[in-house]
């Protein structure tokens, strides 16, 4: 099927000029073209659009309807271009005009123009019956922040504030004379700050005031707020008890200067809004008490980042916030669990590794070429907390059995252990020690195998209230013969082969992955994490996947008959274990 080009210029007047000679648009006037600078740096582009009046439940309707560049990719642009007749203010407005009919039509059939067209106009009438009957004001208040970034004009600051219904004292940060970040406090600032500190900033009081206009009058309108009269109503038909705390910060504070007040709007039905407004220049006293006081009111739109709405609108578990993890093993899989962690709500991860960034973990690390010659723990700390607030992270340079020795009741703090270090040995060790006390917790083993064969993650010591589950890292290993080799029997590849390879001679061997090896690993053993720290998790589990033999064995080597096996053969408790006391 050959690749469609765009709609031509001509066919998208004809589609316009065909509205006249239909029902949904009344008294159409000719087609013109209007330019548009959205198109190629070339020049603007000519949009053909046309003017119609669409009747309503007893009001006529002035609409522009405008066929963009990307019709019929995307739905056609309508406005209203005057008051309706009778007037009415209309509510879900765009820039005043643009009427926002829809915002969930992204599957769109570009063969049939027509039928987008007619449709778009369909719901456009639809949307405007609705409008016709539902409480106009509360439309405004549930649309608040939306109509606050109209007026704000691009003004906007970062904040981090819990949302409450008393009044009380915030601080403001600012970048020279310019609002950046309104917090609790500098600790909370210095969260959603990508270096985590407040240097170079300045701050002053700002004050939260919680609304609720729609009590105070019934035909309350946002713009009220970008003036000192607005203001002043909406504030002082607020309760005693919240009056007399404005007025305390008005007294410490006094009128000079300029005050940042968070206004939190109480949507119908819904969690308050948060709009922000800048107060200066007061002259006559304060506008929040004084009757004729006046002052300059510039708007700014909040920019939600408290953690209650990051974790709700990024899929964050907020139950995690009180949880520790200790991850040890910082490198390609480790680094990947740890962000996941973080990106999951996680509220503390304790980092564990004593090797260095060399470039070549650049191509499978999430740190890349800004960790190099760095500690991979001190890399991976600095990235986790540049890219997700409200985790904190602690850095050991240590090696883990140093640290279950010399360190075991810090250890014990955590409630989960998770080893991504691809040493069995030290993994062994690790799981001695979580089975030599009813009290340590959980362990998530994670390991990959070469070149894109798979991948493994294995839960062990997860405690009920009968205790710790039998199955263990020990029962997947055994000899296959008295005197033999330690054998993984999970494993895809041939046990006894040589995987690693050898590129710059003693101390460059590596074992052959690539990325998205070590991501899909990573995702399968964080998934298993959550589910522990959720209480979800209570028995021991053992996770593979299985990837493509190809390159496998085309480099010469045979896998294992569990991985011709259809299931994941999850069965690998050992009756004779003397570790996890199956015996």
């Amino acid at each position: 099927m050959p690749f469609p080009s765009d709609l031509s210029h001509e066919m998208k007047i004809a589609l316009l000029e065909r509205l006249s000679h239909g029902h949904l648009i009344e008294e159409c006037g000719r087609v013109v073209c209007l330019q548009s600078f959205s198109g190629p740096q070339s020049g603007p582009l000519l949009e053909p659009a046309v003017v119609g009046v669409m009747k309503v439940g007893g009001h006529a309707f002035t609409l522009q309807i405008r066929l963009t560049a990307a019709f019929p990719r995307c739905l056609p642009e309508v406005r209203l271009t005057k008051e309706s007749e009778p007037p009415l203010d209309l509510p879900h407005r765009l820039d005043d005009s643009q009427l926002c009919f829809t915002s969930d039509a992204n599957l769109l059939d570009w063969r049939s123009p027509e039928r987008i067209l007619d449709e778009s106009l369909m719901l456009v009438r639809a949307h405007l019956e609705r409008m016709l009957e539902v409480d106009r004001p509360q439309e405004y208040l549930r649309e608040a922040f939306a109509y606050w970034q109209s007026a704000s004009r691009g003004r906007s600051v970062r904040c981090s504030v819990s949302i409450n219904e008393t009044p009380r004292e915030l601080r403001v940060y600012y970048d020279g004379t310019v609002p950046l970040v309104v917090a609790e406090d500098a600790a909370t600032c210095a969260q959603i700050l990508p270096d985590r500190s407040t240097k170079g900033l300045h701050s002053s009081a700002a004050l939260y005031v919680p609304l609720a206009p729609l009590s105070v009058d019934p035909n309350f309108r946002l713009a009220e707020l970008a003036s000192t009269q607005g203001l002043r109503k909406y504030v002082q038909s607020l309760p005693e008890s919240h009056r007399k705390v404005i007025a305390k910060f008005i007294a410490s504070h006094g009128s000079q200067g300029a005050h940042f007040v968070v206004l939190a709007m109480r949507r119908p039905e819904e969690e308050r809004t948060l709009i922000g407004v800048s107060i200066s220049a007061m002259r006559g006293g304060h506008p929040f008490t004084d009757n004729k006081a006046t002052a300059a009111v510039v708007p700014y739109t909040l920019l939600r980042m408290d953690r209650a709405y990051l974790e709700r609108r990024g899929g964050a578990n907020t139950g995690f916030q009180r949880r520790r993890v200790l991850l040890a093993g910082c490198g390609a899989v480790g680094g990947y669990i740890a962000l996941a962690l973080a990106r999951a709500g996680v509220g503390h991860i304790s980092l564990a590794d004593t090797d260095f960034f060399t470039p070549d973990n650049v191509y499978r690390h999430v740190c890349g070429m800004s960790a190099l010659f760095q500690p991979k723990v001190q890399a991976l700390k600095s990235e986790i907390e540049r890219s997700v607030p409200y985790v904190s992270v602690s850095e050991h340079s240590e090696e883990l059995g140093g640290l279950l020795r010399q360190r075991e009741s810090w250890v014990k703090e955590h409630d989960l252990v998770i080893s991504a270090t691809g040493h069995p040995t030290a993994e062994l060790d690790l799981n001695v020690w979580s089975w030599s006390n009813s009290a340590h917790p959980p362990v998530l083993f994670t390991w990959l195998e070469p070149l894109g064969l798979g991948g493994h993650a294995l839960l062990t010591h997860v405690s009920t209230n009968e205790g710790a589950t039998a199955g263990c890292l020990e029962c997947l290993h055994s000899r296959p013969y008295d005197g033999g080799p330690l054998e993984n029997r999970a494993a895809f590849a041939t046990p006894g082969g040589t995987y690693t390879r050898d590129t710059l001679g003693c101390g460059s061997r590596y074992l052959p992955f690539s990325d998205l090896d070590a991501q899909r690993t990573a995702e399968m053993a964080s998934r298993i994490a959550l589910q522990v720290l959720s209480r979800e998790q209570t028995t021991p589990t053992l996770s593979s996947w299985k990837g493509n033999r190809r390159a496998f064995e085309n480099a010469g080597y045979c896998v294992t008959p569990r991985f011709e096996m259809d299931s994941a053969g999850k069965d690998f408790l050992r009756a004779d274990c003397a570790c996890c006391g199956t015996q």
